[in-house]
């Protein structure tokens, strides 16, 4: 179970194999599903076994109700940014996955912070590839 790094978006494209996915609305407790600060990250197998019947009973709060995906080969899933999930693969797969950053979202500010406080270096680069191709206005008010 995790939330996908720098507030990025991403999407999952199956090429063999089936996967299963919960993917949890944002505002979901992110102790409520497993995911304790401080602690490392719950193996999917785990997690099913331990929060699944919970996550998934009618006493679960439906506004936090995970959407459930069994995606197939040719399929993809498409995870938007800060969406706790997790997926476990049910045989081999071979999957191509791509996070991104899009100017259109309410995460993008945010992302840009940090990616400035935890990157600062690759911040700066960003900035100067950012002005080199007229998209200033991408840009935090420096």
């Amino acid at each position: 179970m995790h939330v996908d790094p720098l507030y990025t978006n991403a999407w999952v494209t199956v090429l063999q194999g089936r996967k299963r996915w919960l993917l949890f609305p944002p505002d979901t407790p992110f102790e409520t599903i497993g995911m304790i600060e401080g602690r490392p990250q719950i193996p999917s197998s785990i997690w099913f076994r331990d929060y699944y019947e919970l996550v998934t009973s009618t006493s679960w709060p439906k506004q936090y109700r995970p959407v459930e995906v069994l995606q197939l080969p040719g399929e993809t899933v498409f995870v938007p940014a800060g969406w706790p999930h997790l997926v476990l693969n049910l045989e081999l797969c071979v999957a191509i996955t791509h996070n991104y950053a899009s100017e259109f979202g309410p995460h993008y500010s945010r992302m840009l912070e940090d990616v400035s406080t935890t990157e600062p270096e690759f911040a700066w680069r960003w900035h100067r590839g950012l002005r080199a191709c007229g998209r200033e206005d991408l840009i935090p008010c420096d």
